[in-house]
């Protein structure tokens, strides 16, 4: 009954595996790399994203409730939204250039339901953030690497 449970949830698009299986092996900082990234740039926020995703629907209602939470803090959170990507693809490809996140974006391209937290100097991928993190993870996550000086709470 259980794997009946989950073969539903991933097919009807509540559970991206792939994605979020994908993005967390991009994962591979250190705690000494961590400490080393850049603070003078914002921290990138990338929540890959699409209006048909469950995932997606659960995770960003939680992202926009932490957004005003770090409003004058430097993390730039930015949204790659495939619901529509045949129209807005180049517009996508163009805000990944600008963000400096063009390999991030062509590995997790029409890829949905995390959102990913970037060096933006390295492009490093320092964590993914999934569904199951609450609010309050999520804030906690942010602010971990906004200081880079103790352990994220997972």
């Amino acid at each position: 009954m259980f794997k009946f449970i989950i073969i539903a949830l991933v097919s009807l698009g509540f559970v991206s595996l792939t994605g979020i299986a994908s993005a967390a092996n991009e994962r591979q900082p250190n705690p000494e790399q961590v400490k080393q990234i850049q603070t003078d740039q914002p921290l990138l926020a990338v929540m890959f994203y699409s209006n048909w995703c469950g995932a997606c629907l659960i995770l960003d209602p939680k992202i926009e409730a932490v957004k005003p939470l770090f409003k004058d803090r430097p993390v730039d959170f930015v949204k790659f939204d495939f619901s529509f990507a045949l129209v807005k693809g180049k517009a996508l490809q163009a805000l990944a250039e600008e963000k400096n996140l063009s390999a991030i974006y062509k590995n997790n391209k029409g890829k949905t339901g995390f959102m990913l937290l970037v060096d933006p100097i390295s492009s490093l991928v320092l964590d993914v953030v999934i569904m199951g993190d609450s609010a309050n993870d999520i804030a906690i996550k942010l602010d971990y690497y906004l200081r880079r000086d103790a352990p994220a709470a997972s």
